[in-house]
């Protein structure tokens, strides 16, 4: 009975065993791939391939079993091996499965593209001994993937495109704005840019309580600079003095260029330190723009005028304080020139002026 009960549990499990490999045989002989398995040995010693291999390459099992017509390394194409052989190394070396695309070079027609998973078997020893895996044909899926990619890099290219015509876009934008609001000559911001400015720093004194000051700047004898060395020389003269201004100029400051030869000075702060500012950063306009201009018939020494109006306790808007700190400065024109004026200065025509502004 014993000897029976052993004979049938053979048996059984030989038949377990048999139909397990007849149900894979018959899985793997539908699909249109490979299974294989070969030696760890310097010839990759193919010790069995599956009838796919005929149904994808062309070539019969019996060619590969032992390397009997030829090794499976000869069907690889010589351009892939390379992709390969690195995939089975490294896969081997972290005893994990490969994965990995190459073409086949059939017995007839075009190479052809195939996928393999695979792994090392190893022995009780710990020594590989097998490398086994299965091979599937992805030709058409590789075609597909290849348009895929195709796709996505045409896609790419597309999207790059579009972000390079947004930013020159974007950058000719910003150079139509920057040219609407500054003066080509000096690129200092230009009159419209200057009423701007103005009006927002007027609104947000009146909410913070500081104060404005305002300069209004001339410059003397730059008419003189024109008619004796000609309008290049006064082009020089005023990128000149536009450099000289941008020196004064703090992070908060702003200077423009109105027109001609005048130009503004903006700034705001403590309202108790408004017109001590304002006066101090008129006399560094004055100093600065003291130039002496080369000239045939003698030099000509350039100056300016400064006319210096305080936003809230002279001008209750930027129209008003516009108007004023332009009076004083020609005021100051008609009074010699190469100095600033102040309301301050003017004693009781202050109050006069103030009203008229």
């Amino acid at each position: 009975m014993k000897h029976h009960g052993v004979s049938i549990s053979g048996v059984g499990q030989g038949v377990y065993h048999d139909e397990r490999l007849d149900a894979l045989l018959s899985i793997t002989g539908r699909m249109d791939g490979y299974l294989y398995r070969c030696r760890n040995d310097a010839s990759y010693t193919m010790l069995y391939i599956s009838d796919g291999i005929f149904t994808v390459s062309g070539y019969r099992p019996s060619d590969f079993i032992h390397n009997a017509v030829r090794d499976y390394v000869s069907a690889i194409h010589p351009d892939d091996l390379a992709v390969v052989y690195n995939a089975v190394d490294r896969a081997i070396e972290a005893r994990c499965n490969w994965n990995v695309d190459y073409r086949i070079v059939p017995q007839v027609g075009e190479p052809l593209w195939v996928r393999e998973i695979g792994g090392g078997v190893w022995d009780d020893a710990g020594e590989l001994e097998f490398l086994e895996g299965f091979v599937v044909d992805i030709s058409d899926r590789k075609v597909v993937e290849d348009l895929n990619a195709q796709l996505l890099l045409d896609l790419k290219a597309a999207n790059e495109e579009l972000s390079a015509q947004k930013r020159e876009i974007e950058l000719a934008k910003q150079q139509s704005d920057h040219s609407a609001n500054h003066d080509l000559l000096t690129d200092l911001p230009n009159r419209r840019a200057f009423h701007n400015e103005l009006k927002s720093v007027i609104d947000r004194c009146a909410g913070t309580g500081d104060a404005a000051g305002l300069l209004f700047i001339d410059l003397d004898r730059f008419k003189q600079v024109n008619d004796t060395l000609g309008h290049e020389a006064g082009d020089a003269l005023l990128q000149r003095v536009s450099d000289k201004l941008r020196t004064i100029l703090r992070s908060a400051d702003f200077v423009a260029r109105l027109g001609g030869d005048e130009f503004a000075f903006l700034f705001s702060g403590n309202a108790e330190q408004a017109r001590e500012k304002a006066v101090r950063v008129a006399e560094r306009v004055l100093e600065r723009l003291r130039i002496k201009v080369p000239a045939p018939g003698g030099d000509i020494h350039v100056g300016c005028t400064v006319g210096v109006a305080i936003y809230p306790t002279e001008a209750a808007d930027p129209d008003a304080l516009v108007a004023l700190a332009d009076r004083l400065m020609y005021i100051g024109k008609k009074n010699g020139r190469d100095r600033l004026v102040t309301t301050d200065a003017l004693g009781s025509e202050a109050g006069e002026l103030r009203q008229s502004a």
